[in-house]
């Protein structure tokens, strides 16, 4: 258990309050998410924030500021949003479709029903020993230790977990094939809906979401966090956790699997069926749109989020997860089948090499390139206020929230660190700034609950 109180006190306010305190006021899964996989936090009190005690001359100063602070603001989420849809989404995209093809090559081609069973063996042991193996990694492999060490460890686990992750879907995605119709609209449309419902009932619809929803980060902190449903804490319950364990990943994990595939598999037969190039540009022009309509009333959601509770809020966010659902899985279907038809359609296996390996080391070089990975398991409208319906794609904010912290902070010791700067303290920036302070470092997407007094499980 790590407990932190981290404490530090502001150059435009009269009084001293925790760093913690004031990262309150700054703006989060699956994970979708997304999506996203925050940090799970025990919380212990709820801090009183009195930020009323700012100077004449601040005051006039900030109040100059803050519209051009606002614009700066949207012009950096805009950066956010093209980086997530333009270049780690058809990444991740390309990485998946690259792999899961290689599988297809490489493991039991001539039987598919063994391929399938294959798949799902090794993507199900995986997730589960990645799962059960995630205190050790934590414990042993950090960069404060072994720096070498650690870079090296961690790049070759996010590979290896990245195949564990496409065999877990192929597997699951064939068996679903094999095992019922992939030609009668009625059946696919059927077991899609129970699969939903079962998510649903399970409050779980939230881990549908993929990129472009999610943005996740290689950060040291919780670089090898693996979420299960119930949160059993580690080991102290051995029995309890291993079916924790069991159950997010062959249960939930194969819920979401079954319904990705039946929204796929409808578009298959709906969609241009005998023009696989107008299928795929058709499905890409439907997922883009739809992810611009959810990014545009993504404000709007937050707004309501924070103003009700209970059984209506639950409601208003599934309703927002179905429809990041439904972008989600055309954007997929449109880029993947496109890379079908175009990237060397007459070498098929250059084609899935190219797509496996180039954007893997293009995310790894960004620092995104646990974004391929799918782990953990995350509960609908869980967190406070708006952050049940955030999505976690913060990167070019946080790199120049990074940046405004060291211009306006004051001299620091080991002990105590400066406040963000004002123009940042609102509501929506709540997980920038709790992300910034785990690392001045790293950029992370990870959203966190902030409180003057956490303990990380």
């Amino acid at each position: 258990m790590l407990a932190t109180t981290d404490k530090g006190s502001s150059h435009c306010h009269g009084s001293s309050v925790t760093d913690q305190q004031l990262l309150q006021h700054l703006h989060p899964h699956p994970h979708p998410h997304p999506h996203p996989h925050p940090v799970r936090l025990q919380v212990h009190s709820t801090p009183t924030i009195h930020l009323s005690t700012h100077t004449p001359a601040c005051e006039k100063r900030l109040e100059a500021e803050t519209p051009r602070r606002d614009l700066h603001e949207l012009l950096l989420e805009l950066l956010d949003m093209l980086l997530s849809c333009l270049v780690v989404a058809p990444c991740v995209i390309a990485y998946w479709r690259g792999t899961w093809e290689l599988m297809g090559v490489y493991l039991f081609p001539r039987s598919l029903p063994l391929s399938a069973m294959a798949s799902f063996l090794i993507g199900g042991l995986g997730h589960f020993l990645f799962t059960v193996t995630q205190n050790f990694f934590k414990e042993h492999i950090h960069p404060d230790k072994r720096r070498l060490t650690y870079y090296t460890v961690s790049r070759l686990y996010t590979a290896v977990f990245g195949i564990v992750c496409v065999n877990m879907w192929r597997g699951a995605w064939l068996l679903c094939d094999w095992l019922t119709s992939i030609d009668s609209l009625i059946i696919v449309s059927v077991v899609t809906v129970i699969a939903l419902i079962f998510l649903v009932a399970t409050r779980t619809l939230r881990n549908l979401g993929a990129a472009p929803y999610t943005v996740t980060m290689d950060h040291k902190s919780d670089y090898f966090e693996v979420d299960t449903m119930f949160k059993i804490p580690g080991f102290h319950q051995p029995g309890l956790y291993v079916l924790d364990t069991l159950f997010s990943v062959f249960v939930i994990g194969s819920l979401v699997v079954i319904a990705w595939r039946g929204v796929w598999g409808i578009f298959d037969l709906l969609l241009f069926p005998a023009d696989r190039a107008k299928s795929a540009w058709g499905s890409l022009l439907i997922g883009y749109l739809t992810v611009f309509v959810t990014f545009l009333i993504h404000p709007l959601m937050r707004y309501v989020c924070r103003r009700i509770s209970g059984i209506l809020k639950l409601i208003i966010c599934d309703i927002y997860y179905l429809m990041t659902f439904f972008g989600a899985v055309n954007a997929w279907r449109g880029i993947w089948n496109l890379l079908d038809v175009y990237l060397y359609p007459d070498n098929k296996l250059l084609s899935f090499w190219l797509t496996h390996l180039v954007p893997f080391l293009l995310l790894a070089a960004i620092k995104c390139s646990n974004s391929i990975l799918v782990r953990g398991v995350f509960i609908d409208a869980e967190g406070v206020g708006a952050d049940s319906v955030d999505i976690p794609i913060n990167y070019v904010r946080l790199h120049f929230l990074r940046e405004r912290r060291k211009k306006c902070a004051l001299p620091t010791t080991s002990s105590s660190q400066s406040p963000p700067p004002h123009y940042y303290l609102k509501p929506e920036h709540a997980s920038l700034g709790r992300n910034a302070e785990k690392d001045k470092e790293a950029q992370s997407s990870l959203i966190e609950k902030p409180h003057p007094a956490v303990q990380i499980v």
